[in-house]
């Protein structure tokens, strides 16, 4: 059977704009039409496929090529790890062949008669199979048909092979397999030969279609219709704006032999650049931003919705003076994008000058284009709808965790990686009555804005009834009422731990989610044995039960929520034993680091279907005699006197806490780290200093996510930026501190570093 399994053939690379990295001209290979090195092995292959159509007649006769992509020998190069197509017979389901696919993926007749060496037939139900257990190939073989595979080769090198289909099928007579076997052996020779001569004989970056003779003359549309339903495929799985440049950049590019793209959308009146491959980076600041009443090649393709071509420099500066962008020597296409039958933006392409297109050329572009604007237009249509559904689920979550001097603790929160919707799980770290402290992770049922509207309205509901001094099942039967009062059919699950930090005594009630993970200082691992009453929403009359643990100081408490022991590719049970093992091997390590291994051991693999949240607390006890000491101050966003207050505020505490001798690296580093939240983040920053025994730690959290910016080379022409000077002010806390790192925490981040107190002189 031949069917995709991954994109065959040589990969164009190229650089977003978004990436904002200077673009290198990278020319993509010539197909064989135009590249006399490939005529010999073209004629081979033409030889070969129209003698087996004459004699046997298949409804597709397909030769298939090794190609070289990603994968490495041990002395740097390439070796081919994919086969292609790189010549088929133009008969009615020509444009149904198999792309091309993994050299080891045996599932095919192709690949396995590579491999092995040997002719491979596949049945009609045996391909049924295959497409049983992978429904996205029924596309390539939606009749029923049987495939033959012969191998080409010679005794010391595999070209590929040959492969056959009959729909419907057919029996294959013991002298039509034996010919069959008998033309790839020629073939194969045929190949050695040109290889010594120079030819290539891999496939070619766009298969051939051939007349089934000679005297048919040229070939009809087939070549055509496959390309176009390559791109329709592609695009169709293509959710993101970067999905669809890169599909664009595969499909449309490479196969019109251009060497340069870029994609742009209408944006208010001007031309905003989504993505783009081989243009320098100056070309494509000229072009974003344009405005679309300029006298323009892109905005007169886009806003007079035509179709521009200028097979050289000279020509187009000839109607556009003054242009100062593009390559005087590549020719240019300038095409405009259709959605909803409208303009929405232009493609602009550069190619060789030497082959100028054809009618069909044209026709075949514009149609993809269609393709493109559709698909372009979906895809920001969707980024935006995930925007606006993770801002608010963003903002529903805590911005940060509380200072409590009895407990460290982190969270991490990661979204499903696929779909727009927002997700239900929420976390919570609340200041209890009593002096204690609450902990509650929770998840709503579904992604949608309905389920984050529902996880802030139950969040506000849990927090309310704790802070009016509710013990666990009591904040659950309250909650639970409410929830099944609303609107909404969603139900909730909910684990709340409150935390009596002077005793350590734990108090805990769950409505239909998992308990906690707790590991003592002996590394012992325990699960709460505690009554799991229904999800809020269920049964409103339902009474939920707790129940009582005690904490040893240095404990460690895992909340989560199912997306973090079920993310797809584990299930629940191993996904637990992974989580289990990880809190043993690691708690030793500082939390920070301990949430990022739980989180990394979760998402490595596959697909992440559901959203995650880790409320991760190490209760740390009250210390003999006193409370472990910690400090806390804030810094107004943009307060341009920060580093003098919090010079000034180091310069009391630290002698208070007999340890003058770190004032100096102490006041450096924190001005350092503050400053780059303020320049990065923009916000304000909660600066923590918390005393262990042998060490300071400082804590620096801001609410941006992305992770701090450190410049090592700033290059030329980039001395005074003030972003770079804060970047570079974050080498020297990785020279001056013993350990520091940075880790998302609530909707923003913590930078933490510590200093060694040992050598401190204590007063």
């Amino acid at each position: 059977m031949d069917l995709p399994v991954e994109q065959a053939g040589p990969t164009y690379h190229g650089t977003w704009m978004g990436e904002r990295e200077s673009t290198m001209r990278t020319d993509v290979p010539v197909t064989s039409q135009d590249a006399p090195k490939d005529a010999s092995r073209d004629a081979c292959l033409a030889s070969a496929l129209r003698d087996i159509h004459a004699r046997l007649g298949p409804s597709t006769t397909v030769a298939y090529l090794t190609t070289t992509g990603a994968r490495g020998t041990a002395d740097g190069s390439r070796e081919p790890d994919a086969l292609a197509v790189a010549m088929a017979v133009d008969t009615p389901l020509g444009f149904t062949v198999t792309p091309g696919m993994s050299v080891d993926d045996e599932r095919f007749s192709t690949a396995r008669a590579h491999r092995t060496g040997r002719p491979v037939i596949r049945e009609n139900e045996d391909v049924r199979g295959v497409i049983r257990n992978d429904p996205a190939l029924i596309q390539y073989v939606p009749y029923a048909m049987m495939a033959v595979s012969v191998p080409v080769r010679t005794a010391d090198r595999s070209f590929g092979a040959l492969t056959l289909r009959w729909a419907p099928p057919r029996d294959l007579a013991p002298e039509s397999l034996d010919f069959l076997v008998g033309v790839g052996d020629r073939l194969a020779g045929d190949l050695a030969r040109a290889a010594e001569q120079g030819s290539s004989v891999q496939a070619p970056p766009v298969p051939l279609f051939i007349p089934g003779s000679p005297g048919e003359g040229e070939s009809g549309s087939t070549g055509y219709l496959y390309r176009f339903q390559r791109l329709a495929t592609a695009l169709a799985a293509a959710q993101r704006t970067r999905d669809v440049v890169a599909t664009t950049q595969d499909q449309v590019l490479r196969v019109f032999e251009g060497r340069t793209m870029a994609l742009c959308l209408s944006d208010e009146g001007r031309l905003r650049v989504v993505g783009a491959a081989g243009f320098y980076k100056s070309d494509l600041r000229a072009l974003d931003g344009l405005l679309l009443t300029r006298h323009a090649p892109e905005a007169d393709a886009t806003s007079r919705v035509e179709p521009l071509f200028f097979a050289t420099g000279e020509e187009l500066r000839g109607a556009y003076p003054g242009l100062d962008r593009y390559d005087d020597r590549d020719a240019y296409f300038f095409l405009p994008l259709i959605a909803d039958g409208r303009a929405v933006g232009c493609c602009v392409m550069g190619c060789d000058r030497s082959r100028r297109p054809k009618d069909e050329d044209l026709a075949l572009l514009m149609i993809m284009m269609g393709q493109v604007g559709q698909s372009l237009q979906r895809a920001r249509a969707y980024e935006e709808e995930k925007a606006v559904a993770r801002g608010m689920q963003q903002g529903l979550l805590p911005r940060t965790l509380p200072h409590v001097e009895e407990i460290a603790s982190t969270a991490r929160y990661l979204t499903a990686t696929g779909g727009a919707e927002a997700g239900g799980d929420w976390y919570d770290v609340i200041r209890l009555p009593g002096g204690g402290i609450g902990l509650v992770v929770g998840d709503v049922e579904g992604h949608s804005l309905e389920a984050g509207g529902t996880m802030g309205q139950v969040r506000s509901a849990v927090r309310a009834y704790a802070t009016e001094g509710h013990d666990p099942a009591t904040v659950l039967d309250r909650s639970n009422r409410l929830l099944s009062e609303l609107d909404t059919n969603l139900f909730a699950t909910c684990c709340c731990l409150w935390l009596d930090l002077e005793t350590g005594t734990a108090t805990l009630a769950s409505a239909g989610h998992p308990a906690p993970v707790i590991t003592d200082p002996g590394c012992t691992i325990s699960i709460p044995d505690l009554p799991v009453g229904p999800p809020l929403g269920v049964a409103s009359g339902t009474v939920y039960g707790q129940t009582e643990t005690t904490l040893a100081p240095g404990s460690i408490v895992a909340l989560y929520t199912d997306g973090l022991v079920d993310p797809g590719h584990l299930g629940v049970d191993a996904g637990l034993e992974q989580l289990q093992r990880t809190l043993a091997r690691c708690r030793d390590e500082d939390l920070e680091v301990l949430a990022d291994h739980l989180v990394g051991d979760s998402r490595s693999g596959t697909r992440r279907d559901d959203d995650m949240a880790l409320l991760l607390v190490r209760y740390e006890g009250v210390r003999e005699g006193g409370h472990r000491r910690v400090a806390r101050v804030l810094v107004q966003r943009r307060d341009v006197q920060h580093v003098r207050r919090l010079r000034r505020f180091l310069q009391e505490l630290l002698p208070a806490w007999g340890l003058a001798d770190l004032l100096d690296d102490m006041e450096l580093l924190v001005s350092e780290v503050v400053t780059n939240s303020l320049i990065h983040a923009d916000t304000e920053v909660d600066v923590r200093l918390r005393e262990s025994p042998h060490q300071i730690r400082v804590e620096v959290r801001d609410s941006d996510p992305r992770p701090p910016t450190i410049v090592a080379d700033l290059g030329t022409g980039e001395t005074g930026d003030a972003e770079a000077e804060s970047g570079r002010g974050l080498l020297i806390v990785d020279a001056l501190a013993s350990a520091w790192g940075s880790s998302p925490a609530g909707r923003g981040k913590t930078t933490w570093f510590e200093l060694d107190a040992r050598a401190a002189t204590r007063g």
